[in-house]
């Protein structure tokens, strides 16, 4: 992970992701979670309060941090409609190695049903 390698070199840092969860199980050294659609960790574009507000947060978590693994989250809501922001996020296509992902879980899904209907 990227961070662990910046880390290693002296240089502290702070994950913002809206996946904290994994950013636990991945181990890096500090993280803020936010709850803001996928592709807009730091707020809305043009939205420059809210995204200093992000950034502030995560200075603190650095400033403030006193064991590795530290998890804090961001309590400002996303302002607006989340589901419709979600949805924008969501192409129209899946992406080439989504879809190989799909059909390949989809096969092996059809082999096993089949193998569990031969037994």
């Amino acid at each position: 992970m990227l961070a662990r390698a910046i880390e290693a070199a002296g240089v502290p840092t702070v994950m913002v992701t809206m996946m904290p969860f994994w950013a636990e199980k991945l181990g890096t050294p500090r993280t803020l979670g936010v709850e803001f659609p996928f592709g807009h960790a730091f707020g809305r574009a043009g939205e420059r309060d809210e995204q200093l507000a992000v950034i502030r947060r995560a200075l603190r978590v650095l400033a403030g941090a006193t064991s590795p693994g530290t998890i804090e989250h961001h309590d400002q809501p996303w302002q607006g409609d989340f589901d419709e922001w979600r949805k924008r996020w969501q192409p129209s296509e899946p992406s080439p190695i989504i879809a190989f992902m799909r059909e390949r879980a989809q096969q092996q899904a059809q082999e096993r049903r089949e193998g569990a209907a031969r037994t």
